[in-house]
């Protein structure tokens, strides 16, 4: 039975970054500015007051992340497992009972991310859960126990890549984020969509 039961002091945040960015024609996205600031940059400090600590799992440009005075963590395998591999990389880094985690190219979280997700495992007594918006599932915005390191890098050894799929496998609950506001942009996947994050965050002073 698990409860969140430090708020941020008993979190670490980490920032997956350590994508191929192959719609983006193989650019870091968490390098790429949006509105005068690297992507990370974005992600960090929506994340700063929701959790004790701060790191951020790349496989490129380390240095470039490191500069930023963040700790950088690689995936344990160079064969770019997806966000799976990230979030075991980030556990295993981490001191804290919980972890946070967000994608790189999150330009608008929620201010309330982790209260709703410790909510939803308070409620639930799960080990994880992942934000819901609009009926689209944001499987990478999530809040996993410690525990979970051992059964994850087990599925990962396994073959399995799908955040989707391994979240249900250890009975992950969901936390609705239909009705944030300001309207959350979840990810930038593609050149379209980082102009189009670029003007609705201009509109909104974001």
């Amino acid at each position: 039975m698990h409860s969140v039961a430090a708020r941020p002091l008993n979190v670490t945040a980490a920032i997956l970054a350590g994508g191929r960015g192959e719609r983006l024609g193989g650019a870091d996205k968490g390098l790429l500015h949006l509105r005068g600031k690297p992507l990370f940059q974005r992600v960090e400090a929506a994340l700063a007051t929701q959790a004790g600590g701060i790191l951020i799992v790349a496989n490129r440009h380390l240095a470039e992340y490191a500069d930023s005075g963040l700790t950088v963590v690689s995936d344990p395998w160079p064969d770019f497992r997806g966000p799976l591999a990230g979030m075991l990389a980030a556990l295993e880094a981490s001191r804290t009972d919980w972890l946070l985690t967000a994608p790189c190219d999150a330009a608008r979280l929620p201010g309330d991310l982790l209260a709703r997700l410790s909510r939803a495992i308070e409620d639930s007594a799960a080990p994880a859960a992942y934000a819901v918006a609009d009926g689209d599932a944001q499987y990478v915005c999530c809040l996993l126990h410690r525990d979970l390191a051992a059964p994850l890098r087990t599925a990962l050894d396994a073959g399995e890549r799908a955040p989707k799929r391994w979240l249900a496998d250890i009975g992950a609950v969901t936390a609705d984020f239909t009705d944030a506001d300001p309207t959350p942009v979840w990810s930038v996947n593609t050149p379209a969509e980082l102009e189009a994050a670029e003007h609705y965050l201009e509109a909104c002073h974001g």
